[in-house]
This record gives structure tokens, C-alpha cells and sequence, in this order.
């Protein structure tokens, strides 16, 4: 195998790694709307946050400084909530038109932010997080 082939796949195999462990890549891109929804249990629980277009994993999201991140809200009322700082002006969601919305504010690139979401009435808690990258 030649050095270029080589220095190649090591770079996409640090690339793909740096991915995988939440490490913050560049924004290209600022101002994108991450549309995210819950998969939930029979009784209303929150088990999974994935990405409305093509159902993938989005327990941890990569976000910019001023995009929007929106939860699609089905079934039970739900909150988003930051334990400490949040990338939104919200420590605490609350909820209309079926949707929880947030702009990701300036100052916060390079963070991570752990949230619950709760279920209203339910003792659930399911505890995703937000990564804001530079």
C-alpha cells in the first residue's frame, strides 16, 4: 500500500473516531434546523431521540451557534431540561404546537450539554446531549 493510501486512510479513520466519540467538528454551515423526534414505550416513556428525516440515532447531536434544534412532541406532554447551562435561552422547555424549539445562542461552541427529557405524569427520564461545535 503507497504512503498516499496510507496517510489517507488514517486520516478518515481519525476523522470517523473523532466523530464517534462527540469530538467537536467545524461549523460550515451555522443557522441549520435539526428536526428531531421521541421514540417512546407503551407507557409514554421516552427510549430513543432520532433524526425525523431518516429515523437515525440522535441521543448526541452535533449543533452550531444559531441553529435551531426542534423536537416533534407526540403523545404525552415533554420537556426538555439542562441541568446547569443551556445552549438555549431556557434552563426548562416548555412546549406549543406539538413542538419544542430552541436557537442555539452565542458564546456556547465548543460545550456539551446534557438534558432530560420528561414526561408529563410519568416518573421517565431519558438524558440525551447537545454538542455545539466551533
Amino acid at each position: 500500500m503507497s504512503i498516499a493510501r496510507l496517510t489517507t486512510a488514517f486520516a478518515l479513520g481519525l476523522l470517523a473516531a473523532q466523530l464517534a466519540s462527540g469530538a467537536a467538528v467545524a461549523c460550515d454551515n451555522p443557522g441549520k434546523t435539526h428536526k428531531l423526534s421521541f421514540k417512546v414505550k407503551d407507557d409514554g416513556c421516552v427510549v430513543k431521540v432520532k433524526k425525523d428525516s431518516d429515523d437515525a440515532d440522535a441521543e448526541t447531536i452535533n449543533v452550531c451557534e444559531k441553529d435551531v434544534v426542534e423536537w416533534k412532541v407526540t403523545g404525552k406532554a415533554k420537556s426538555i431540561v439542562f441541568d446547569g447551562n443551556s445552549p438555549f435561552d431556557w434552563a426548562d422547555s416548555g412546549f406549543k404546537d406539538r413542538k419544542i424549539e430552541g436557537k442555539v445562542k452565542s458564546g456556547t461552541a465548543g460545550e456539551k450539554f446534557k438534558y432530560s427529557i420528561k414526561v408529563d405524569g410519568l416518573a421517565c427520564v431519558h438524558d440525551p446531549k447537545i454538542i455545539v461545535d466551533h
